[in-house]
């Protein structure tokens, strides 16, 4: 959808990988990441569902990709936030904040094995909630405001095509895409096209860059390797939403 400076494409061992700049907050510096598999990629049909991207990446010396500063993998998150709302970083410290400032008389009334586990982890912040470790985190460019001319069109990505022949076509090619590309890993899915009886209000808002790197090395849910995992995973999401 356009050329991003901060983006570097290029060879690497014989594949194709990219290198993300990314100057975090309050920092001068430039860090440099090389993309190594991707974690999620999502197939939609809407330009504004493909606008996160997570990688697997290790940090390396500048944009030619070559030589690594260490050896530690992390999580590289690629995403674009409306413009006024908070980073990821932000509510996260902001549920940290919070959490320094519960007084005991909110809990005192659990069974003591209970109080005692809460005591725990308020005396353990931020190492026993289950987030993943932010270790970067940097706003880049946004994009400029809707014109107040402009009208949305309904019309746009309506259903055409019989169903599950896009989706066929969409496997194929990500087919081609594994044997062609390193880049390529899973992606969440086949692209959905909805009538536009049942598509979704947008409110079009001006979107910016935001892009995180994170600590801990995991997988997209829909890669989870057992049931029992996954249903690990969704508790932990609604634990942290609980806590926010």
């Amino acid at each position: 959808m356009g050329y991003d400076p901060t983006v570097h494409r290029i060879l690497f061992e014989d594949k194709i990988h990219y290198v993300y700049e990314l100057t975090p907050k309050n920092s001068t510096e430039t860090l440099y990441f090389r993309t190594m598999k991707t974690i999620f990629n999502p197939w939609t049909a809407c330009i504004s569902g493909r606008k996160t991207q997570v990688w697997r990446a290790i940090q390396v010396t500048g944009v030619d990709g070559l030589e690594e500063k260490g050896d530690k993998e992390v999580v590289l998150k690629d995403v674009w936030l409306d413009k006024d709302s908070p980073t990821e970083k932000e509510n996260q410290d902001l549920i940290y904040e919070d959490l320094q400032h519960i007084r005991k008389e909110k809990y005192e009334w659990l069974k003591e094995k209970y109080r005692k586990q809460v005591e725990d982890t308020l005396a353990n912040i931020p190492d026993s909630f289950p987030f993943m470790q932010i270790l970067h985190d940097a706003k880049g460019v946004g994009c400029k405001e809707r014109s107040k001319k402009a009208l949305p069109d309904r019309t746009i990505l309506s259903s055409t095509v019989p169903q599950g022949s896009y989706s066929r076509n969409v496997t194929s090619l990500t087919s081609q895409n594994e044997n062609s590309y390193s880049v390529t890993g899973t992606s969440h899915g086949a692209p959905t096209i909805l009538d536009q009886g049942h598509r979704p209000q947008h409110q079009y808002k001006a979107k910016t860059q935001y892009r995180l790197v994170y600590a801990q090395v995991g997988y997209a849910l829909h890669d989870a390797p057992s049931i029992d995992k996954a249903f690990q995973a969704i508790n932990d999401v609604l634990t942290g939403d609980k806590m926010f």
